[in-house]
C-alpha cells in the first residue's frame, strides 16, 4: 500500500463527520465521531424519510484511511481544503474595494494586494482543515485521513461525472 499524496492539504477535523445527499435533493449531516467509535451503517433522510446505506468498512484500508465513497460506493475522491468559496469571493471584493477608493497610489495598492494574497495563502495552509469528496455524489467526509487512491481535484474526472445526458 501507498503513502498518501505528499501534495494533499494536511490537518483534518477533529470529529469525522459527512454530509450525505440524497436523490431527493436534501444533505443529510452525519456525526460519525471518533475512530474508537463504529460508524453508522445506515441513515435517514431528513428530507424524505428514505433509508440511506453508509459502508464504511469497505472503504476503510488497513491504517484506517478512507479510500472510496461509503454512500455510493465508488472508488474515487478528490480532497480540497473546507472553505466557503462565496465568502472567500466577497472578502477579496471588499478588500479590493476598500484599496482602491481608500487614494493610495497604485504601487502601495499592489503592495497590499500582495501582501493580502501572501496572508491568504497562509491561512488557508496552516489553519483551513481538508474535507475529501465525492466525485459521483458530492458526499463530503471531514477528519477521515486519505486513502492512497485519494487526489487533489482533477477537473477532467470531475467533468466526466458531472456531464449533462446526451
Amino acid at each position: 500500500m501507498s503513502a498518501p499524496d505528499a501534495r494533499l492539504p494536511g490537518r483534518d477535523h477533529r470529529l469525522r463527520s459527512c454530509l450525505v445527499p440524497c436523490a431527493c435533493g436534501a444533505l443529510n449531516d452525519v456525526a460519525v465521531g471518533t475512530p474508537a467509535r463504529d460508524p453508522p451503517k445506515t441513515i435517514v433522510c431528513t428530507g424524505c424519510g428514505t433509508s440511506l446505506r453508509l459502508d464504511f468498512h469497505k472503504h476503510f484500508g488497513p491504517q484506517a484511511l478512507l479510500d472510496g465513497c461509503p454512500a455510493c460506493d465508488y472508488h474515487t475522491l478528490y480532497a480540497q481544503k473546507d472553505v466557503n468559496a462565496k465568502l472567500g469571493v466577497l472578502l477579496v471584493l471588499v478588500v479590493f474595494a476598500a484599496l482602491l477608493f481608500s487614494g493610495l497610489p497604485l504601487p502601495w495598492m499592489i503592495g497590499a494586494l500582495v501582501v493580502f494574497a501572501l496572508l491568504d495563502w497562509l491561512l488557508l495552509r496552516l489553519v483551513v482543515r481538508r474535507v475529501l469528496i465525492c466525485y459521483r455524489c458530492k458526499a463530503q467526509f471531514r477528519g477521515f485521513p486519505p486513502g492512497p487512491t485519494v487526489r487533489a481535484f482533477d477537473l477532467a474526472t470531475f467533468e466526466a461525472h458531472d456531464a449533462p445526458p446526451e
